[in-house]
């Protein structure tokens, strides 16, 4: 995940990535400011108990789900769940569940889900305070400030004749890469055979092409 994240910036910033390092730190500066000031706005305005596009949305889905599902109580924290494909044991106490969702995104998947509305209890109450709306707008709450003209920076004295050099790096041979790899899972936008129409592979590798060769030096 962590390269992920590296690889989506990179992706913003592959133009400002050529400037010199001062006009680049500028423009992730501007960036940031711009993220953060979007985000502060949108939390501002947001209704829903959970964050719209990674908890309301998942959960409000998951409702649906479990409307059609048969609760088995096992004992007063555990429940088995029959969906008539995956069966979920589901454990209140620990918020976890054979399906592993619920363990993995702290958030209530459909077999929980079913178990509080066979409980009567509210699903929003187990969800990780991390898809809360309050923790959404903490997360941009303070404020990014642009960085002042140089003539008005106040240097202290033992700073003054210290140089700074760029760290050793080594240049690896070909282009740079200028968009970030696909994670696993993810919807890849292939480019299509301009021969034939079909995704996953170009005019060179195409077998059409190596047919009409093929008949073409046969002839």
């Amino acid at each position: 995940m962590t390269t992920n994240i590296v690889e989506s910036i990179n992706s913003v910033l592959r133009f400002a990535r050529m400037l010199p390092v001062v006009h680049l730190i500028d423009e992730i500066t501007n960036m940031l400011l711009y993220w953060f000031s979007q985000r502060r706005d949108l939390a501002r305005k947001c209704q829903s108990t959970l964050c719209p596009d990674l908890g309301e949305k998942k959960l409000r889905k998951r409702l649906d789900a479990a409307s059609r599902m048969n609760v088995v109580k096992i004992n007063d924290e555990e429940y088995n769940v029959l969906d008539g494909d995956m069966n979920g044991l589901v454990n209140l106490q620990n918020r976890s569940c054979t399906c592993r969702k619920f363990d993995l995104e702290q958030l209530p998947c459909k077999h929980a889900i079913a178990v509080c509305r066979h409980l009567k209890l509210n699903p929003y109450s187990l969800a990780s305070s991390y898809y809360t709306r309050a923790t959404w707008a903490a997360a941009y709450a303070e404020f990014i400030y642009l960085v002042p003209p140089q003539g008005t920076w106040v240097i202290p004295d033992h700073l003054h004749n210290i140089k700074i050099l760029p760290p050793l790096s080594k240049v690896m041979p070909g282009r740079r890469k200028t968009q970030r790899i696909p994670s696993k899972g993810e919807d890849r936008r292939e480019n299509k055979c301009s021969r034939c129409g079909v995704k996953g592979h170009y005019q060179n590798t195409c077998k059409q092409s190596f047919l009409v060769t093929n008949k073409q030096q046969v002839a």
